[in-house]
């Protein structure tokens, strides 16, 4: 059974690894590397349940957006073509 209007109307303050992937638009094993380069926050885990922590995702979110990605800028797209 689905979710009630109830609750999907209420302020969410944990989610779960799929949910947290979502709300970036991005997929869970991209979350998955993400966290493990550090630019996403770990879950926590209380009572069996990996849960993130919406506001630290919200805050590395906008830390991303702030640098953007300098791994990128930094290369240059023709040092790899052959001629």
């Amino acid at each position: 059974m689905g979710a009630t209007l109830r609750e999907l109307s209420l302020p969410r303050f944990a989610l779960r690894r799929d949910e947290a992937a979502a709300s970036l638009a991005i997929s869970p094993s991209l979350f998955d590397i993400w966290i493990k380069e550090g630019r996403m926050p770990k879950g926590r885990k209380i009572g069996g349940v990996m849960l993130w922590d919406t506001e630290e995702i919200r805050h590395a979110w906008q830390h991303l957006a702030d640098i953007g990605d300098t791994a990128d800028e930094d290369e240059n797209p023709y040092d790899r073509v052959v001629a």
